[in-house]
């Protein structure tokens, strides 16, 4: 969209946002990959930008809720130091059922996806809660309305301080939203026929696990290095055709 056209001569940040599959460097399983986070800085150092910097701000188990409120309060706590229209913002969305909440008990904002084997007693109320909550509470219409709801509202603010940005849509379900031009305006990458790219992933056979043995190992459904590099391929199309 022309609002949020991409101009890379002006980026001198690529602020990275998602949970583990923008974050994790290494597989439990032994497998080898290159993050796409890491083969985007190498692909612009390589063509001379050596001048970029790189910011992760990406964690294990994140919900939605946590990495809009980590987009909002970075930008709100470093936009009088710095030209926000001069950072492109590459956020991962996650799953729609992880839960975002402030946690009393540990007085910070906590993010749940984890439904069993707790390890202490604080982690045991937040699964006997998480597991009610999906019980009794969930649902995936509300969740998809709550989503569009979420990003209209977070690629507004962005668009009031001229920063860029790319999402990265995750869940399947996210393919039932109708309305088309909610990926266009938001400016979500499509992998041919769906906004998911997990689903893609899953498709085309994109994750760790359909390319190793896992029978004596931890599975791991995060991308391999195919899909990866086909992550960062879409990336950089993105920005080329801007």
């Amino acid at each position: 969209m022309m609002h949020n056209k991409i101009d890379i001569k002006r980026i001198n940040e690529f602020a990275f946002f998602g949970c583990s599959f923008t974050d994790v460097d290494s597989s439990l399983t032994g497998y080898k990959f290159t993050n796409f986070r890491k083969l985007i800085e190498n692909n612009f150092k390589e063509n001379g930008f050596d001048n970029r910097i790189y910011t992760r701000h990406s964690m294990t188990g994140l919900s939605n809720q946590e990495i809009i409120n980590r987009i909002y309060w970075d930008i709100e706590k470093g936009k009088k130091n710095k030209d926000i229209g001069r950072t492109l913002f590459i956020i991962q969305t996650t799953f729609l059922d992880r839960l975002g909440l402030y946690y009393d008990l540990e007085n910070k904002f906590v993010s749940i996806c984890k439904r069993a084997d707790s390890d202490d007693f604080k982690q045991k109320i937040l699964i006997n809660f998480y597991n009610d909550w999906l019980k009794y509470f969930y649902s995936r219409t509300n969740a998809l309305l709550e989503f569009q709801k979420q990003i209209d509202l977070l690629c507004c603010y962005l668009n009031s301080l001229n920063a860029k940005y790319i999402l990265i849509g995750i869940d399947e379900s996210l393919d039932l939203i109708n309305d088309l031009d909610f990926f266009h305006r938001n400016n979500f990458l499509k992998f041919e026929n769906t906004y998911s790219f997990y689903g893609h992933s899953i498709q085309n056979k994109l994750r760790i696990s359909d390319v190793i043995d896992t029978t004596n190992t931890d599975t791991d459904y995060h991308f391999n290095q195919k899909g990866h590099d086909i992550l960062t391929k879409e990336i950089l199309n993105k920005i080329v055709n801007d």
